[in-house]
């Protein structure tokens, strides 16, 4: 590290002097006292990171964002305080740990005397683009511009000391609760063009957490369709929808043509246990209903039924023996109706 900046680092709640990859502990009167620090370096288990799409906008919308973001993916109680990183096409959301807000409540004077605040792990992914990183009892993988966090405790990592050996100064300075830094970078303002796409993006985010919602009404009425196709014996059929509209469009109520629904409802009404409707064909000359039954007793069974319904002779066209029972088919004609 440059002799040019005079930083310190903040690790299990105490004070260090970095001189290089060396440090010795100071403390928090010596660390108000030095009218020269440059940059504090808050160790990176105070934090959490997480990934997101890297977007240029302002730094207000990009935390309404982030807020967005986090809501979906935590309880609101669980993130009380968070930040966004943003730089060199990452952006990533630091979750500040209830541990860090204590100790900078107690301590503001010596968290807002510091021109820079940062993070080893942020300081890194502004140096490179791909690496693996350790804070000691997490690992994150930058890859591709995205944060993930990595479970091989066998992988090498890169740690902070790795990081105070080549670092010359500290380039970012992120924002903490309460504190009021002397300075800090700032984030890119959102071009023209990029203001649609960030909308769009809140629009879609803000959404995700209706989804749950939407899909357990969704789920309900699917539910109630279900039993409907059931009820009228074509759940079976491989679209079950498309077959009922495109039979209520060749069925009139004209003459001695039968709508759809009373068709459908006299074959409902005709149902008995053990039997189950694969498909009904209606058209203007015949109707045409397949299923299965348990036996062939059921078979002749719910052909008298269903003649005695639609006053009608009905045929039994076909039937088979298979492993589900007696498959069949039943046709009833205009000339019989």
């Amino acid at each position: 590290m440059s002799n040019s900046e005079n930083n310190y680092y903040l690790k299990d709640g105490l004070l260090y002097k970095l001189t290089g990859a060396s440090m010795y502990r100071v403390s928090s009167d010596d660390v108000i006292s030095d009218s020269s620090k440059s940059a504090l370096l808050i160790d990176d288990t105070y934090f959490f990171y997480i990934g997101m799409e890297n977007i240029s906008t302002s730094a207000k919308k990009l935390n309404a964002i982030a807020a967005n973001y986090l809501n979906v993916l935590f309880p609101a109680d669980m993130v009380k305080e968070y930040g966004v990183f943003q730089h060199s096409g990452k952006t990533i959301i630091y979750v500040i740990n209830q541990t860090l807000i204590d100790i900078i409540s107690e301590n503001t004077e010596i968290f807002s005397g510091f021109k820079k605040i940062s993070t080893p792990f942020l300081e890194q992914c502004i140096k490179y683009n791909e690496f693996i990183f350790s804070d000691g009892s997490k690992k994150y993988r930058l890859s591709e511009n995205m944060v993930s966090l990595i479970e091989d405790n066998d992988v090498d990592a890169v740690t902070a000391k790795d990081l105070f050996e080549t670092m010359q100064t500290v380039k970012y300075s992120i924002s903490l609760p309460g504190i009021v830094r002397k300075s800090a970078m700032k984030l890119p303002l959102a071009a023209p063009a990029a203001l649609l796409g960030i909308i769009y993006l809140v629009m879609i985010v803000g959404s995700i957490s209706e989804v749950t919602a939407y899909n357990k009404v969704n789920k309900y009425y699917e539910d109630a369709l279900s039993k409907v196709y059931n009820n009228l014996g074509v759940a079976s059929s491989k679209d079950p929808y498309g077959s009922l509209v495109q039979q209520s469009k060749s069925v009139t109520s004209a003459g001695t043509h039968e709508k759809i629904l009373t068709i459908l409802n006299n074959l409902n009404d005709a149902g008995i246990e053990g039997i189950m409707f694969d498909n009904i064909n209606i058209r203007d000359d015949d109707i045409r209903i397949s299923g299965t039954a348990e036996s062939f007793a059921q078979v002749d069974e719910i052909k008298k039924i269903m003649e005695n319904k639609l006053q009608s002779t009905v045929n039994v066209d076909d039937t088979k023996k298979t492993k589900d029972g007696i498959s069949f088919t039943m046709k009833y004609t205009k000339a019989q109706r």
